[in-house]
């Protein structure tokens, strides 16, 4: 045999099989996943875990357009719910409004006794969990004294509205800012002290219910930039979002 043949055999398999030749490569190495980020703050949920409000800083979202049963029962529920109350026996100032008359006694009038009642009423993801709020505002003589309109917020809980928080102090408009407490959005509106204009308020979560809050230096009414939520209109009051009927 050639003394040259084994050598070109040797070359023949090198040109087939190039990686026989070459040293084994260590398996590339994977970057470690990142470490969870905690869900839970010191004032509740991550921010980057929610999402962004529905409009941004100065819009305005119109009020839902069409009656909601199930609100107006919850409605119903909270305005009037309780023992059937009698007229107050106790002579009050003649420009209180029967709903102050009623909270000051304790006691909650019959529907059918307090006149008519409008409702508006917006939805907006307030703790970030995925599922809308739903904040409302009462009109009418027996829900409105010079302080405001009663303003609800409730929470949809397995398909039950639960009341969060209800105040008296609704002025128009009703804004959703950025800022936030225990998780919830804050909430701004114009403030009055008989009547007459007076700051603004804010209203802030403290893992109960929205408690209202001054603003300092926000005589001007102007205060955060805000996605308006609820607005009152110069309408006649036929035309002010939907009627609160008494029953079903």
């Amino acid at each position: 045999m050639s003394p040259l043949r084994p050598l070109a055999v040797l070359l023949l398999i090198g040109f087939w099989s190039p990686a026989l030749a070459q040293p084994l490569a260590p398996p590339p190495l994977e970057a470690p996943p990142p470490p969870p980020r905690p869900l839970l703050g010191p004032d509740g949920p991550d921010p980057r875990d929610r999402p962004p409000p529905l409009a941004p800083p100065g819009s305005v979202i119109a009020p839902v357009d069409r009656p909601d049963a199930r609100l107006e029962a919850a409605l119903r529920a909270r305005l009037f719910g309780g023992p059937v109350a009698a007229s107050p026996t106790a002579a009050g100032d003649p420009d209180q409004t029967e709903w102050e008359q009623a909270r000051a006694t304790a006691q909650r009038p019959v529907c059918a006794d307090v006149g008519p009642l409008r409702y508006l009423h917006n939805r907006i993801d307030l703790d970030g969990d995925g599922r809308l709020e739903t904040v409302a505002v009462v009109v009418g003589s027996f829900a409105c004294a010079s302080g405001g309109c009663s303003l609800l917020v409730f929470k949809d809980v397995d398909g039950v509205l639960e009341l969060v928080a209800e105040n008296g102090l609704f002025q128009s408009p009703l804004k959703v800012i950025s800022n936030r407490h225990r998780g919830w959005l804050d909430l701004t509106l114009p403030a009055s002290l008989h009547g007459a204009p007076d700051g603004l308020k804010e209203l802030r979560f403290d893992g109960r219910s929205y408690r209202p809050v001054r603003l300092p230096g926000a005589e001007g009414a102007v205060g955060p930039p805000g996605t308006v939520v609820l607005e009152l209109l110069p309408l006649p009051f036929e035309r002010l979002g939907q009627p609160l009927p008494c029953g079903p």
